[in-house]
């Protein structure tokens, strides 16, 4: 490297802005985001060839580091200066694979760090790995720009390689929810790729960030061809759904995104098919449900036995809080519509989170008193039922 960049400065007038970016090189040789902004400094001088050189340096800098996301963004780079693509595509590829054989949690010879888990990238073999290179696509965000916004159409799944964005969601088209902060190595994107509707949240770039981009006709070819591929995708799209609904739920609005991770570890994940029965009125309380997909149906009995409907309960709504609160049996029955998917949270637990955060006591209270008042109406002891705010 000091080759190299003596060469830039050398035979011509000694120029400021290389001179200073080739100090802090030197100072920090392990910051490969400097051979980038030299890379691009010299392309905006037209030192083309030298600019590769330095893009092509970054590029195994990351590589051989362990910042596989960061040397595919370089490296598409590289790909729109150099008319021969195959050499820096195999190249990535084969130290990709280098990197594969070493065990999780220990570096390969040659490297600086542990080989880091990378959603949708970890798992791939090195061909998987390098088609996936070929239909990747980089897209800058400058600072206070969005990379996508809530309701937009859904085509395409981005990887941050560089930077930092929030993840914001409007609730009832009035307030918006603060969700969660992305960084390097992680992906976003995917509600809308597996439920085939428009975007779920906004994201905001905190600082100027790269991304990564995959055009949603490519990853489907992609998982056509390597079926692996849709359940590392899978897998994380079911965690931040439910990440996701609990951030957006009025219940847990006031927790920290680290204190929601500490809740889902909590949650039991239950289904039920249409017509089961999850509760029965009279029945023990012993959990809070959330409900992460489908419809379920709230009924009680009048004294002949017939069915009086209550409330009907979708994704983002919670039930069984009236037991749980006042140590009473079950004042309903809770039956499936729709084939639905739960989490729910044991007595147990629901008592330590109430103790460390009072302040869901009020939106469990708000929601007793409505659906009491419900049934009540239901009965017949009083008909003028305030009509419902959704809590949920």
């Amino acid at each position: 490297m000091p080759g190299f960049l003596e060469g830039l400065i050398s035979g011509s007038k000694p120029e400021k802005d290389l001179q200073e970016l080739q100090r802090k090189i030197l100072q920090n040789p392990k910051n490969f985001h400097l051979l980038v902004k030299l890379g691009d400094l010299l392309g905006k001088k037209g030192r083309r060839a030298e600019a590769l050189e330095a893009y092509r340096m970054a590029a195994e800098g990351f590589s051989r580091s362990g910042f596989l996301i960061q040397a595919i963004a370089v490296s598409k780079i590289i790909l729109r200066l150099d008319p021969l693509p195959n050499q820096i595509q195999e190249r990535l590829a084969t130290l990709y694979a280098e990197r594969g054989m070493a065990p999780r949690g220990g570096g390969a010879e040659g490297t600086d760090a542990p080989l880091p888990v990378i959603p949708l990238f970890s798992d791939l073999k090195r061909d998987e790995f390098l088609r996936l290179l070929q239909k990747v696509q980089t897209r800058q965000i400058p600072k206070g720009d969005f990379a996508c916004r809530q309701g937009d159409r859904g085509d395409s799944l981005f990887v941050i390689s560089r930077g930092k964005v929030g993840i914001f969601r409007e609730v009832a088209g009035r307030e918006k929810v603060f969700l969660n902060t992305l960084q390097e190595g992680d992906f976003f994107g995917e509600f809308a790729f597996f439920s085939q509707s428009p975007r779920t949240a906004t994201v905001e770039a905190l600082e100027e960030t790269e991304v990564l981009e995959i055009a949603k006709d490519d990853l489907n070819e992609l998982i056509r061809e390597f079926p692996g591929v849709a359940r590392v995708l899978g897998n994380f799209y079911r965690e931040r759904v439910v990440d996701t609904l609990v951030a957006t739920s009025a219940l847990f609005r006031s927790f920290s995104p680290s204190e929601r991770k500490k809740l889902l570890q909590m949650f039991i994940p239950q289904e039920f098919p249409a017509g089961a029965m999850i509760l029965e009125e009279g029945g023990p309380g012993d959990s809070l449900f959330f409900i992460k997909k489908g419809e379920v149906e709230v009924f009680t009995r009048d004294l002949r036995g017939e069915v009086l409907p209550l409330a009907r309960l979708r994704e983002g709504d919670f039930f069984g809080e009236i037991s749980l609160i006042t140590g009473r049996p079950r004042t309903a029955s809770v039956r499936v519509r729709q084939p639905v998917e739960l989490l729910r949270l044991p007595k147990a637990d629901f008592d330590r989170i109430l103790q460390a955060h009072p302040e869901m006591l009020s939106v469990l209270e708000e929601s007793l008193r409505y659906r009491l008042g419900n049934k009540l109406s239901a009965l017949g002891v009083f008909r003028d039922s305030p009509k419902k705010e959704r809590l949920f």
